[in-house]
């Protein structure tokens, strides 16, 4: 559970075989879907989606930063 912005959210961080990537999905208290990160495995792009309406800058910028340090593949020759 994490806190933004005075409310509570959950992120759930997984693989999509379909689209051919890995995704960061936020859901509110309510379990309503709040937004997604995709990242593609094809183009290496990450795509921000948001399902609901006035979504607070905050939480954007959580997601954001959590996408970017969780989601591309990690390169172990280069650490």
């Amino acid at each position: 559970m994490i806190e933004l912005a005075g409310r509570n959210y959950e992120a759930t961080i997984g693989s999509d075989v379909q689209r051919d990537g890995m995704y960061l999905e936020l859901a509110d208290q309510y379990e309503h879907i709040v937004g997604e990160i995709f990242f593609s495995d094809v183009d290496g792009k990450m795509t921000l989606t948001l399902s609901q309406p006035d979504v607070p800058l905050e939480v954007v910028e959580w997601m954001i930063a959590t996408a970017k340090v969780r989601l591309p593949p990690t390169d172990p020759a280069a650490g």
